[in-house]
């Protein structure tokens, strides 16, 4: 135990240390010469020293095998079962397989141990080997793009004080405890006569709110009483969750659809030009006391602009990192990460519908202030949106800078990782930059929505060829009133505010969802065969389940192609599974055993349900010849050997046969049917009908080989994903059985008679 606390408190010496023993060891082996085996029959010191050497690696070797696998009953008992020399040349042994995965496991373990150390703020590894590195600026090719990360990134997740839930089964719990700005209380809107007698009905009753099915209850869903509501708490609203109802409404429904604009949006004012970037105060947030000044400088202003940078890659629904917010005097960004519990504070500014809120391209920005900080919006302004219904060429927030600011963003950094701290300068400018011209780009769309309306009243700006054709869009055909295009710009942005944070469903079985595979096969559009859909979804639904479980994203797991490459492939052994996957991805990495068994059972399920030879698509096999008195009718599964035609049969047999030879007198019906049966099980037939009946006055005929006409299976537009329905599109088409043997005019064949001497199809001899 002191020499494991030694090894952990001098992590640095100690890996040197070994990393030196392993060199050591290493150098010495390579000195052995391919003689040695002759010196050990020279020195019998020498061989006796080599053979406890041997032993002390093996045992060495046996004790982390134990260690790496579950199944012990298959030791290694000598050299041999790893590696096996012929003639000088090393072969793999029985075990080698096996021994490779085990190291690839153990390092994989050590991988993991070291991450878990550098967990611990105060130990030594945090600064060593395991502490984040400086910020990487990497520059993608042929893309004006750049990615901004760093190694050893901790994960700020796990410093968070709220669980996190990925759960696909439970409901997204409001975070919201208090409602600043409320017209009604927090619990307006809350299902009725769903939850009568529900335990959030008992929960709601609690809380002096009246239900259908209740003594005095309304059934319009609605307070009782007149008061506020009170706080409520995560183990009330969780246990709300726990009856009938899977999600909760947005707890400022009726206040964004009731929402009232202030006059000054509606009328045309100066736009105030933004103050210089050098001279503009700008605060980094990331402490209770500066959060605290921040807000006591926002409880004055009637606009104000506000945008979120996000990370979503190292977790499953993502978080926020940063809040940008920007005054007409100020500029604020905020770091998410250390305040996340205390960012409620700002519905006092979001939700006063005095004061207008600037976004461009809320969409995301909405459901993630819902969700990591219980934050919302009314009196939303998207630029967005109001790009639309002027009309504008490009909607993007940088087309509007360089229009409306004269300044060209560097979206270079659109992709930079955002956990990153201490946040680098050019990063920090470009987060500051989406906010700080925010609120004069909304100047300008305002007065130039307020003016298109006036001047265009009663006009169309729908129709091709009219004088001021496009001029507005946005739904409007013809502009009824002045305030038309800004009420259209303030409805587009309330749908926008409205939206309310669900978590992302799963369903294994039918692939719907936002995450399915039915979403992934329509846009990879990649034909799959039953066995190879089977594997895909089998590692699909782990991959879900994975990332849930360790809070990654689907694409740290196991990207799209690797997925694919995987389902094609379908590799039977570790090797092969990391061979198929590079850069292997760590958890691939740490469950590759697994991996294997679940393709394993995967392949073997859809080879259970569909025969194997639709299970694989191979190259038609060769069509062989049909012998019509033998052949099996393909409607019913009638035996056609009936008395009758065997009688009718003999009319038609020639005594003597070249590949049979004479063929024996048959002393009853019973007989001859025994008799052909046996003949039959000796020949590859197909049950086919002919494909053309030969006419006797012909001097030279060619018995044709029958051919199974196959059905094709319709194509459609979308991709053609072959389960268990396989069958059905391959079928082959109803035949109709062969006319009975006494109908027909044929002549006398024997079978002696055949032609067999070429590969061609075989052909009867001239009478």
């Amino acid at each position: 135990m002191a020499q494991s606390n030694s090894f952990v408190d001098n992590f640095d010496a100690s890996i040197a240390a070994a990393f030196g023993a392993l060199v050591k060891a290493t150098k010495a082996a390579g000195r052995l010469g391919d003689d040695i085996a002759y010196h050990r029959t020279l020195d019998e010191s020498v061989d006796t020293r080599l053979e406890q050497a041997s032993q002390r690696t093996l045992t060495m070797a046996n004790h982390l095998w134990m260690t790496s696998r579950a199944d012990t009953s298959l030791p290694i008992t000598a050299a041999d079962d790893i590696a096996i020399l012929t003639e000088g040349q090393w072969t793999s042994g029985p075990q080698f397989s096996a021994v490779i995965d085990a190291v690839d496991t153990l390092l994989e373990r050590i991988d993991v141990g070291l991450d878990e150390l550098a967990k611990n703020s105060a130990h030594q590894l945090r600064n060593s080997v395991g502490a984040q590195s400086a910020a990487v600026v990497t520059s993608v090719a042929g893309r004006d793009v750049r990615v901004v990360h760093a190694q050893n990134m901790p994960r700020p997740q796990l410093q968070f004080r709220d669980a996190i839930d990925n759960s696909p089964n439970t409901p997204f719990v409001w975070r919201i405890r208090t409602k600043p700005h409320a017209r009604v209380p927090l619990d307006y809107g809350l299902p009725s006569a769903a939850v009568a007698g529900s335990t959030l009905g008992q929960h709601l009753q609690t809380l002096g709110i009246s239900r259908p099915g209740t003594p005095g209850g309304s059934g319009a869903g609605t307070p009782r009483r007149n008061k506020p509501s009170p706080e409520l708490s995560a183990a009330q609203l969780s246990d709300a969750l726990s009856g009938a109802v899977s999600a909760l409404p947005h707890p400022y429904e009726y206040e964004i659809k009731h929402y009232e604009a202030p006059p000054r949006l509606f009328a045309e004012a100066e736009a105030l030009a933004p103050r210089d970037w050098d001279t503009t105060p700008f605060t980094f947030v990331d402490t209770p006391a500066a959060l605290s000044a921040m807000m006591a400088h926002l409880a004055g202003v009637t606009e104000i602009a506000i945008d979120l940078e996000h990370h979503n890659f190292r977790s499953f629904q993502g978080f926020t990192c940063l809040v940008q917010l920007s005054s007409r005097t100020q500029d604020f960004v905020i770091d998410a990460l250390a305040l996340r519990n205390s960012l409620h504070q700002l519905n006092t500014v979001t939700a006063d519908p005095q004061v207008i809120k600037v976004f461009h391209g809320a969409e995301s920005d909405i459901v993630w202030l819902q969700r990591d900080f219980g934050v919302y919006v009314v009196g939303l302004f998207d630029t967005y949106h109001a790009s639309h219904v002027l009309n504008m060429p490009h909607h993007s927030l940088a087309h509007l800078l360089h229009v409306f600011c004269a300044y060209d963003t560097d979206k270079r950094y659109q992709l930079a990782d955002w956990r990153i701290r201490p946040i680098p300068a050019e990063m920090m400018r470009y987060a500051r930059a989406d906010t700080h011209f925010l609120l004069h780009i909304f100047d300008c769309m305002r007065n130039d929505l307020v003016q298109r309306g006036a001047r265009l009243v009663g006009e169309d700006v729908a129709t091709p060829g009219a004088p001021h054709f496009g001029q507005l869009a946005g739904g409007i055909d013809r502009v009824q009133t002045a305030t038309q295009p800004m009420q259209v710009v303030l409805q587009r942005s309330a749908q926008t505010a409205l939206t309310v944070y669900v978590k992302d469903s799963y369903d294994a079985d039918t692939g719907m969802g936002p995450g399915g595979w039915a979403q992934l096969l329509r846009k990879w559009r990649q034909p799959l065969t039953p066995a190879q859909f089977s594997v895909l979804r089998a590692l699909h639904a782990w991959r879900d389940a994975c990332a849930r479980d360790e809070d990654e994203s689907t694409r740290y797991v196991l990207p799209n192609h690797m997925l694919f490459a995987l389902a094609t492939k379908a590799p039977a052994d570790v090797p092969t599974l990391l061979a198929s996957c590079h850069p292997t991805p760590p958890p691939v990495r740490m469950h590759a055993a697994d991996l294997v068994v679940l393709i394993a059972q995967a392949r073997s399920a859809a080879e259970s349900r569909v025969p194997e030879t639709l299970a694989h698509e191979e190259a038609p096999r060769p069509v062989a010849p049909v012998h019509m008195r033998f052949a099996d009718p393909v409607d019913e599964p009638v035996d056609v050997l009936t008395p009758d035609i065997l009688a009718s049969a003999q009319d038609i047999a020639s005594p003597t046969s070249a590949l049979f030879g004479p063929t024996p007198p048959v002393a009853s019906d019973s007989e001859a049917k025994r008799r052909a049966l046996q003949v039959r099980s000796t020949l590859v037939l197909q049950p086919a009908k002919p494909t053309a009946i030969l006419a006797p006055t012909e001097p030279e005929f060619t018995l044709v080989a029958a051919k199974r006409k196959r059905a094709e299976p319709v194509r459609p537009a979308e991709p053609v994903v072959i389960s268990e329905t396989y069958a059905e599109y391959h079928a082959p088409k109803q035949q109709k059985p062969a006319p009975p043997l006494d109908t027909m005019q044929l002549p006398k064949i024997a079978l002696g008679d055949i032609d067999d001497s070429s590969d061609d199809e075989p052909k009867v001899k001239k009478s």
